[in-house]
């Protein structure tokens, strides 16, 4: 073979490997999910990352922040900005132990924590937060509030909850994980303890009552990831390469 048919051989191979469909060959290996929310769903992304931090396959953006909630803001501009880090294939949401307060519009009180006023804000601004990430075409998994320690807190949960499920419902990318039935017994009643991944009891809430431990972060982890592989196309066929 001449030198100038070698080099075009090599050439032709150098396209092929640079083609959109090889280059979304190798997109197609890997997913990236974004974790938004509270202190809650920062422990979340804790739990996701120590479960696949072994699989180079998964990379799991940290976009949740200390002491926010719907109270505050609609958070669109927290998703925008891990949507804004690079392609993602789905978005963990947990959010609501910091909105047990009254509602705030630019900057000024709006309505009292329970009032019809604000429960008509919270769930105008959790609907509007569901439709943006549909508009990005991103499945939402939004993980509900867990049963907590104080009764109010529960209650609260509760409410917060209702309003996320009436918003869900008409929203097929939104994906709800409930963790009342986790975190409660038969009567709905707080559990400091239950079994975590392994089926070993243990003690799985930290000691506000409100946040987990390792263990319970990384057991609803797991749930996470299969209700992503149900919800997301793409991690699904990545699930089943494994």
């Amino acid at each position: 073979m001449s030198v100038f048919r070698f080099a075009a051989a090599l050439l032709a191979l150098v396209i092929v490997a640079m083609s959109p469909a090889r280059a979304e060959t190798r997109t197609g290996t890997t997913a990236t999910i974004a974790v938004v929310g509270d202190s809650l769903a920062d422990g979340m992304w804790g739990g996701l990352q120590r479960s696949v931090h072994k699989d180079k396959r998964y990379k799991i953006f940290r976009g949740a922040k200390n002491s926010v909630g719907f109270t505050g803001g609609d958070l669109i501009d927290m998703l925008d900005k891990a949507l804004s880090a690079g392609e993602t294939h789905a978005v963990v949401m947990m959010v609501g132990a910091n909105d047990r307060r009254t509602i705030f519009v630019d900057g000024k009180p709006r309505s009292l924590l329970r009032t019809p006023g604000w429960i008509e804000l919270y769930g105008e601004r959790v609907a509007r937060f569901m439709d943006h990430a549909g508009a990005k075409g991103v499945p939402v998994i939004w993980i509900q509030l867990p049963v907590m320690r104080a009764k109010d807190a529960t209650e609260d949960a509760r409410l917060i909850n209702g309003i996320v499920t009436d918003a869900a419902k008409g929203r097929p990318h939104v994906h709800l994980i409930e963790t009342a039935p986790v975190t409660g017994d038969a009567m709905g009643a707080y559990l400091a303890h239950f079994k975590d991944l392994s089926g070993q009891m243990r003690a799985m809430r930290a000691g506000d009552g409100v946040h987990f431990e390792q263990p319970a972060y990384e057991l609803f982890a797991d749930l996470i990831l299969k209700k992503l592989r149900e919800a997301s196309p793409h991690l699904k066929q990545l699930a089943a390469g494994e």
